[in-house]
């Protein structure tokens, strides 16, 4: 009897592609298992609601968010970036003790009413790092934006005149003149500011990608 002889070329290529095979095949398996814990256990992160078995994607609320904010908050952010280019420009800087100050007078303020800052922060969904940043946003404003406002003493008279009957006979005049000072200084603030920030979107070139 003649014994075939076996080519072990031929057996090893087969065994390496047997082997590419089921190697390929246990790669696509542990890809599958990956794929379907990412959707399982991060479904949250594509779906945030499923109403009576139909799915609203996350891709859906931040489109309808963007149709409804999305201008507002845009503008607030190009709003912003000018302001500091602006500060940044003019070497403005707001240092920590500013705010610190300015966040004090509102702790104060709300402890008067019976409120804590925190709390009130919560409640807006503000922390204390934001509320820093939107003072200092606001401090920057008014130091450009109100360096050539001033009051004189003939508009605080003329307060006075048209407003007799708010003052008593016993108010102390000199306290009574600098708070309608500061309160006239903070109407022609109101009034400038919005110009003042129309006047650098003007100025700017913005481009929308949108």
């Amino acid at each position: 009897m003649k014994i075939k002889k076996i080519n072990l070329t031929k057996v090893k290529s087969a065994v390496a592609t047997i082997f590419l095979k089921v190697k390929k095949r246990g790669f696509i398996f542990l890809v599958v298992i990956i794929l379907g814990a990412v959707l399982y256990y991060g479904k949250g992160l594509l779906i945030v609601a499923i109403v009576n078995g139909r799915p609203i994607s996350r891709l859906t609320l931040i489109n309808e968010l963007d149709k409804q904010a999305g201008k507002n908050t845009l503008d607030s952010l190009i709003t912003k970036a000018l302001i500091l280019q602006e500060a940044k420009k003019q070497k403005i800087e707001i240092s920590d003790d500013e705010v610190n100050k300015e966040i004090k007078q509102i702790e104060e303020n709300l402890a008067s009413q019976g409120q804590d800052l925190d709390q009130v922060l919560g409640i807006q969904g503000v922390n204390r790092d934001e509320l820093e940043k939107q003072i200092k946003i606001q401090k920057i404003v008014e130091r450009i934006a109100g360096q050539d406002i001033s009051v004189s003493d003939q508009e605080v008279d003329d307060y006075i005149e048209q407003n007799k009957e708010l003052f008593t006979e016993d108010a102390d005049m000199g306290e009574t003149r600098e708070n309608i000072k500061q309160q006239l200084e903070q109407q022609k603030m109101n009034e400038e500011i919005p110009l003042w920030i129309e006047s650098l979107r003007d100025k700017a070139s913005i481009h929308y990608f949108r």
